[in-house]
């Protein structure tokens, strides 16, 4: 639930969806550079000279073009091929739309392992006061009979205060655990995003049996992203340097007109056909490829280092996972006996055999034999879904 609350209400969650949403509009832009491409341009000149035609004819008059020139033109270019630069273009942008939010994704992942420390805190604070419950009733039960006894004159009333501080002690350590419980539902309160009431009851996770070791990290999807982002501009390059042919259009209104001999305002259009071949780029390319490809092999040994740690991070986890499973193999034999000797501590307290203090050292090696089967149950658990963290799965 806590997983499924991060990846819902988290800002970073909201980030990856804007990411997304921002990176498919971007993509959808660059279809629109196959469509015609319009300019409206207007220009207004005065110049020191204009064309003339230094001869006199008979019977003919050539006007002198004015030095003050007006000029409105529309113009339209309609791409035809363009070397495959704007499909690449639609490549890179969604590799980079896949980038940034594998980025999201990564750090949100990361959350997880900080949703696991504050949800086996409050899970073993949980445990520990249910421990502490079950004490402090034996203390009271003791605290009666001891009292009971000390009215009768069987007992002494030092015995009594005895355990009456001890009692003491055991409330303060119940609040010291409800305080670090708090603590770590507040916690993940602030993960989540979500109200969780201080009653709310954590319940154990199952236990996993990991039958498939192999490492499954977000942060391997994010390498491949970035190793793709590199092949894609290597090829964006190559397209380039590709002949590109598209269509033109251009009609306006001005003067002088194309008939530059003709001094007043006309309509006028031109149209064709324009082959465009890179020259400059062709010196360059070469390098700039070879250059994506070093950085798409730093990438590749950033992701083998990755690789390299988490296994080294998989066997240090494995090996803490088999461990807690050990110890909480003979702890249940530890609480029972440590339990037999405690009651049997009462028995004797009670017929007057033993001092309190001699039944509060009993008692507390029974709950610390307790304390500890609850944390390393707790550990054992969460030693098993950290290790399902590092493994990705």
């Amino acid at each position: 639930q806590c997983y499924d609350l991060l990846a819902k209400t988290s800002p970073l969650a909201q980030q990856k969806a804007l990411t997304i949403t921002a990176g498919n509009l971007a993509e959808k832009n660059q279809n629109l550079k196959w469509l015609p491409q319009a300019d409206l341009n207007g220009q207004a000149t005065y110049q020191s000279d204009v064309t003339s035609v230094p001869i006199k004819l008979p019977n003919l008059t050539i006007d002198e073009p004015g030095k003050d020139q007006y000029k409105g033109t529309l113009d339209l270019v309609q791409p035809v091929f363009d070397g495959g630069v704007t499909g690449i273009q639609k490549r890179i942008q969604r590799a980079n739309t896949n980038t940034e939010s594998q980025k999201v994704e990564v750090d949100l992942y990361q959350l997880r392992s900080r949703v696991n420390a504050c949800f086996f805190t409050a899970l073993l604070m949980e445990e520990n006061i249910r421990v502490m419950e079950l004490t402090k009733a034996d203390l009271d039960n003791n605290i009666r009979k001891v009292s009971a006894q000390a009215a009768n004159g069987i007992a002494t009333n030092s015995n009594v205060d005895v355990l009456k501080a001890e009692l003491l002690r055991v409330s303060q350590r119940i609040l010291e655990y409800r305080s670090s419980r708090k603590s770590a539902i507040e916690m993940l309160e602030v993960l989540t995003g979500s109200s969780i009431a201080l009653n709310t009851s954590f319940t154990k996770p199952a236990s996993l049996v990991n039958k498939d070791d192999a490492i499954t990290r977000p942060e391997l999807q994010l390498f491949d992203y970035q190793k793709e982002q590199f092949r894609l501009q290597s090829k964006l390059i190559t397209a380039k340097a590709n002949p590109k042919l598209s269509l033109f259009g251009s009609g306006g209104y001005g003067r002088p007109g194309l008939n530059m001999l003709k001094n007043e305002f006309q309509w006028y259009y031109l149209g064709g056909v324009k082959l465009s071949i890179p020259i400059t780029g062709q010196f360059t390319r070469q390098r700039d490829i070879k250059v994506l490809r070093m950085q798409e092999q730093i990438v590749e040994k950033q992701k083998e280092q990755f690789l390299s740690s988490s296994r080294q991070l998989q066997v240090q986890q494995k090996n803490e996972v088999e461990k807690y499973q050990q110890m909480t193999a003979s702890d249940a034999e530890i609480v029972g006996l440590r339990t037999k000797i405690r009651e049997n501590a009462s028995v004797r307290l009670y017929n007057g055999i033993i001092t309190s203090s001699d039944y509060i050292t009993e008692l507390n090696a029974e709950n610390q034999a307790m304390l500890a089967q609850k944390m390393h149950e707790i550990q054992w658990l969460q030693a098993q879904y950290n290790y399902k963290l590092i493994i990705g799965k």
